[in-house]
């Protein structure tokens, strides 16, 4: 595949997950992989740009592995507190969401799907 069709397929990845998130057009704060062959792991928050309270986060994980409907995502703060939610498949991808109970520290928010080593994240500030 050549280098330009990769980069349409990443760009059409991230438009459709925006777009199956429901999410308002711009999210507060993105990240995805920078990996333009192959299964790509997004991140992205709802809440006030990069603010201490996310609001909802949203995680997907392109171009799974085909027999995979559900999977394991494990999301770190920035206190490098870990929880696990589960992923469910939408289409092509495995899209999982949650909200944090607390206000988080300054640092990156990260999502890492098991089965995958590739890791996203975004950069929280309190802005207080």
């Amino acid at each position: 595949m050549s280098r330009s069709l990769r980069a349409l397929a990443v760009g059409v990845t991230a438009a459709a997950l925006l777009t199956s998130m429901q999410a308002p057009a711009q999210a507060a704060a993105s990240a995805c992989t920078h990996h333009f062959s192959g299964p790509q792991v997004c991140i992205s928050t709802t809440g006030e740009s990069g603010s201490a309270n996310p609001g909802k986060v949203w995680t997907s994980w392109t171009n799974p592995p085909r027999d995979r409907t559900r999977a394991t995502v494990h999301i770190t703060e920035p206190d490098g507190f870990t929880y696990t939610i589960t992923a469910r498949r939408r289409g092509g991808q495995l899209i999982a969401s949650t909200i944090p109970g607390d206000l988080l520290d300054d640092g990156k928010l990260c999502a890492r799907y098991q089965g995958s080593r590739r890791t996203a994240c975004v950069q929280i500030i309190d802005r207080s």
